[in-house]
């Protein structure tokens, strides 16, 4: 059994990876534009914004449930 989740759990996680990685679901851009400053409001991103990178994120949320179950599992 154990296996078997570790099996679907290493699915997700490359499903996220693919799903996040590539142009499978490509962005449909639509609506009004302005690129004048005065009227913009300045947007930095998730990844300007944040004191963690995404990469680190993505890491912990992987390892920590991997690890949780392992652990569990074992006792």
């Amino acid at each position: 059994m154990f296996y078997f989740q570790l099996v679907i759990m290493a699915g997700t996680v490359l499903l996220a990876y693919y799903f996040e990685y590539t142009d499978t679901f490509p962005v449909h851009i639509q609506g009004f534009f302005c690129f004048d400053k005065a009227y913009s409001k300045p947007y930095p991103g998730p990844e300007d914004n944040s004191k963690a990178p995404p990469v680190l994120v993505y890491s912990l949320v992987t390892a920590i449930p991997t690890v949780t179950e392992i652990i569990g599992n074992e006792t």
